[in-house]
C-alpha cells in the first residue's frame, strides 16, 4: 500500500495532465462528429467543408510556435498557458453555436481557429513539464499523456453521438439535443476545465534557475532547425497529420452521407479508432525508448497506409469496425514517438520550441490535406480519400525508413 501511495505521489503530475488532456480531447473530439451536421444544417459542400478543417488545422499548427517559446522561456508559468489552451476552447465552441448560412464563411473560420488554437496551445508546455519531469521513460511519459487523448477520442465521439441522437433504454429516455446546444455545453465545460488548471497552475512548472539569454536562446533554436534529425521529424508528423485530418473529416462525413448511419452509430465508429490508441500509445513510446524511434515510426506508418486502403473493401459493418481497431493501433499512437525523437535531438533548452516545431510544420504542411480530400470526395466520393491517404501514409514510411538507415550510418 505505502508502494502505491509512493508511486502516486511520484506520478501525479503526470495523471494530473493526462487526465485533463483526455478531457480536451473529449471536447475537442466531439467537433468531428458535428461536422457532418454543420455540413447539413447549413448545406455545405464537402470542399467548404474542408475549408473549415484547414482552418483548424492551421490555427493548430501557429499556436504552437509561440507556445513553445514561451514555455521555453517562462517555464515556472506552463500551467497557465495550459489553463489558457483550455479558456480559448470554450471562445471556439461558443462561436460554433451561432453559426449560420449567412455568417459561416466568417464566424466559421473564426470558430475554427480559436477550437484549434485551444486544443494545440496544450501540447509545448504540458510536452515539455514531462519530459522535464520523466528524463529516464520520456515516451513513456508521453505516450501516457496521449493514451489519454485517445480515451478522450474514444468517450468524445460516443457522447456526441448519443447526445445528438438522443437515448433510450427501457423507459430511460433522453431527448436528442441540437447540434448548437451541444456546442454552447462543450463551451461551459470548456471553462470548468481552464478553472480547475488555473487553480493548480502553480504547481506545473519547470524548476530550472537558469536566466533566459535571448540572444543564446535564438541560438540554440537556429541550431535545432538546422538538424536534418529535427526536420524529419517535422515532415514525417506533417504527413502522419494531412492523413489524419484528410482520413478522419470524410470518414463522419461518410458515414452519415454514404452508409446513413444514424448520429449514434456514426459516434460509435469513430470512436473506435480511440479505443486502441488507449492501449498502443503507451505501448509504442515504451518499445521505442527500448529499441529505438525510427523502427517504431516506419512501422506505424507502414501499417496505417495498409488499414486505410483495406477500408475500401471493408463494405460491411464488422469488416469496418475491425479496420478500423487496427487503424486505431497507428494513427494516433505514434505522436510520442515522434516527439520524444524530435525532443531526442534538439538542443537541451528548447525542447518546448522543438514540440512547437514539431506540431506547426504538421499542421501547417498538413493543412492542405483537407482541402484536397474535399475536391476529391466532391468528385468521386469516399474511395479518392482513401487512395490519396494511403498513399500519403506509404511516402512517411519510406522517408522514416530512410531516416532510420541513413542516421544508423551517420551514427
Amino acid at each position: 500500500m505505502f508502494n502505491d501511495f509512493q508511486y502516486l505521489r511520484k506520478n501525479l503530475l503526470l495523471y494530473f495532465l493526462s487526465f485533463g488532456h483526455g478531457l480536451k480531447h473529449v471536447l475537442s473530439s466531439s467537433i468531428s462528429v458535428i461536422l457532418p451536421f454543420i455540413k447539413e444544417s447549413l448545406s455545405l459542400s464537402g470542399i467548404q467543408i474542408g475549408y473549415l478543417a484547414s482552418a483548424n488545422s492551421i490555427s493548430a499548427g501557429l499556436i504552437n510556435f509561440p507556445a513553445g517559446i514561451l514555455s521555453d522561456i517562462y517555464k515556472k508559468r506552463v500551467g497557465l498557458i495550459i489553463g489558457f489552451s483550455a479558456l480559448i476552447l470554450s471562445v471556439g465552441f461558443y462561436l460554433v453555436s451561432i453559426i449560420s448560412y449567412d455568417n459561416w464563411i466568417f464566424l466559421g473560420f473564426i470558430s475554427f481557429i480559436f477550437l484549434g488554437a485551444g486544443a494545440n496551445l496544450w501540447h509545448p508546455p504540458a510536452f515539455s513539464v514531462l519530459s522535464y519531469k520523466y528524463p529516464e521513460k520520456k515516451a513513456f511519459a508521453l505516450g501516457v499523456h496521449l493514451s489519454a487523448a485517445s480515451a478522450g477520442n474514444t468517450l468524445g465521439p460516443l457522447i456526441t453521438g448519443l447526445i445528438l441522437g438522443g437515448i433510450v433504454f427501457n423507459k430511460f429516455v433522453i431527448e436528442a439535443i441540437e447540434w448548437r446546444d451541444l456546442a454552447i455545453a462543450m463551451s461551459l465545460i470548456s471553462i470548468l476545465l481552464s478553472i480547475i488548471i488555473f487553480t493548480f497552475s502553480s504547481k506545473i512548472f519547470i524548476d530550472s534557475s537558469e536566466k533566459i539569454n535571448i540572444t543564446l536562446y535564438i541560438s540554440k533554436t537556429l541550431q535545432s532547425l538546422k538538424k536534418i534529425e529535427v526536420i524529419t521529424m517535422v515532415i514525417l508528423h506533417a504527413i502522419r497529420q494531412s492523413v489524419h485530418s484528410a482520413f478522419t473529416v470524410y470518414l463522419l462525413i461518410y458515414l452519415k452521407e454514404y452508409l446513413d448511419f444514424s448520429a449514434v452509430k456514426i459516434g460509435f465508429y469513430f470512436s473506435l479508432i480511440g479505443v486502441s490508441g488507449i492501449i498502443f500509445t503507451p505501448i509504442w513510446g515504451s518499445v521505442s525508448d527500448k529499441v529505438g524511434r525510427f523502427p517504431i515510426i516506419t512501422l506505424g506508418m507502414f501499417l496505417t497506409s495498409l488499414f486505410i486502403f483495406l477500408i475500401k473493401f471493408g463494405t460491411n459493418d464488422i469488416a469496418l469496425l475491425i479496420l478500423l481497431l487496427l487503424l486505431g493501433c497507428v494513427l494516433f499512437a505514434i505522436i510520442p514517438v515522434i516527439a520524444a525523437a524530435a525532443m531526442d535531438y534538439t538542443v537541451k533548452g528548447t525542447e518546448g520550441t522543438s514540440v512547437s516545431l514539431l506540431f506547426t510544420g504538421g499542421a501547417v504542411l498538413g493543412s492542405l490535406s483537407p482541402i484536397a480530400a474535399g475536391y476529391l470526395y466532391d468528385l468521386d466520393g469516399f474511395d479518392n480519400v482513401i487512395i490519396l491517404t494511403s498513399i500519403l501514409a506509404l511516402i512517411g514510411a519510406f522517408i522514416s525508413l530512410a531516416g532510420w538507415i541513413f542516421f544508423k550510418k551517420s551514427n
